[in-house]
């Protein structure tokens, strides 16, 4: 009997160590990386001032409109990680940064003021989503804050003109469930779906509604997916029929259909490497990671100055008006490599996305000095 036990064991964990095979190539085999290479071709490092050095560290960003997008940096990250440590002091903010450029020309990046924000807050923004325009027309920007006692998710009215962009905010949103947000997605001015990722959270996605006048809060939370590995980045198609959500340790996107009744899982498309964020650009889903997780730890314990970026795009073989994106997913994907470096050039890619009007596509770098800013090529 024992030894038959012993077999079922070895057959589990046997099966078990097989479904993590790539996983583990992904993430812990070393791969051979140039300085650069974009699919678009020309890439620009885009910093501020070099004496200050303050737009770094931005974890994700935005296209606010045609020719303006939004980063949200915080160069404390070295001082107050709750994702991935440490958290010794969370004292210094981050910043939310805005960038105006067209394909050939980029201005200076600057930070935002936040007005109403209460000055002795904790400010420390990960992901973070523009939120459809209400019936008055009133933007706003969702911000996921990691503050010292908990996380919150800071809701901001967005004032824009062409040559600046002010955040008023609104109110702060808080509920018992908000244990480790990583990543949200709008689906309405009053509901988005939000990740869960590490510790002893069941690592889900939330469906969060709101109200969204001011000091209202937060009245219904959902839990829609569970026990996905390291839940990160989340995004809606286009056509509103897929919820992607990133899976970071097993290497994958998850796919989900969306409706009115909820949502059902359908399928999942693997990475090369340990996916961050994920953003849809057209037909295209953009996924950013981390091709290495021990140069990439490294890095962040200080014990290396780099690590490297990589950027896939994925997208339905099958081309065609009429269907959803994903009943064409089903018929297969073609995986691309879209941007990738040692290091060298950029590192730590945590995110890209696409300014689709200006054909601009930026990365954004988790650890690293400014965003790349290349020309986006499908």
């Amino acid at each position: 009997m024992l030894v038959r036990w012993a077999s079922i064991a070895v057959a589990l964990l046997a099966y078990y160590a097989w479904s993590l095979k790539h996983a583990i190539q992904a993430q812990l085999l070393p791969k051979k990386l140039p300085p650069f290479f974009n699919a678009g071709g020309k890439c620009k490092l885009i910093q501020e001032n070099k004496t200050t050095g303050q737009f770094k560290f931005c974890e994700d960003g935005l296209v606010l409109a045609p020719g303006i997008s939004i980063f949200s940096c915080d160069p404390n990250r070295h001082e107050w990680n709750t994702v991935m440590g440490p958290m010794l002091d969370p004292s210094r903010r981050g910043k939310l940064w805005a960038l105006h450029y067209t394909r050939a020309t980029t201005e200076k990046p600057y930070p935002l003021e936040l007005t109403n924000f209460p000055a002795n807050a904790d400010f420390h923004p990960l992901g973070i989503e523009l939120v459809p325009s209400d019936p008055t027309g009133v933007s706003r920007l969702l911000v996921i804050n990691h503050r010292r006692q908990n996380t919150t998710i800071e809701v901001f009215r967005i004032q824009l003109d062409p040559h600046s962009v002010v955040l008023a905010h609104e109110t702060t949103l808080t509920h018992p469930s908000f244990v480790a947000p990583n990543a949200i997605a709008a689906i309405s001015p009053t509901e988005f779906f939000l990740s869960h990722d590490h510790y002893f959270t069941r690592r889900k996605v939330d469906l969060v509604s709101f109200n969204e006048y001011p000091g209202a809060g937060v009245h219904n939370v959902q839990t829609i997916a569970r026990n996905i590995a390291f839940a990160n980045g989340v995004a809606i198609s286009a056509d509103g029929s897929t919820l992607a959500i990133a899976s970071t340790t097993r290497a994958k996107i998850q796919l989900y259909s969306k409706d009115k009744t909820g949502v059902k899982f359908v399928s999942s498309v693997r990475v090369p490497f340990s996916v961050d964020n994920i953003a849809f650009a057209g037909d295209q889903l953009l996924a950013a990671g981390h091709p290495y997780l021990p140069e990439f730890m490294a890095l962040v314990k200080r014990k290396s100055n780099r690590a490297p970026s990589y950027v896939s795009a994925i997208a339905p073989r099958q081309a065609g008006l009429g269907e959803s994106w994903l009943t064409r997913m089903s018929a297969g994907a073609n995986v691309t490599t879209t941007f990738m470096s040692d290091g060298s050039f950029l590192g730590t890619s945590s995110g890209a996305f696409v300014d689709m009007k200006t054909g601009t596509m930026f990365v954004v770098a988790l650890y690293g000095s400014g965003v790349a800013k290349c020309d986006y090529g499908i």
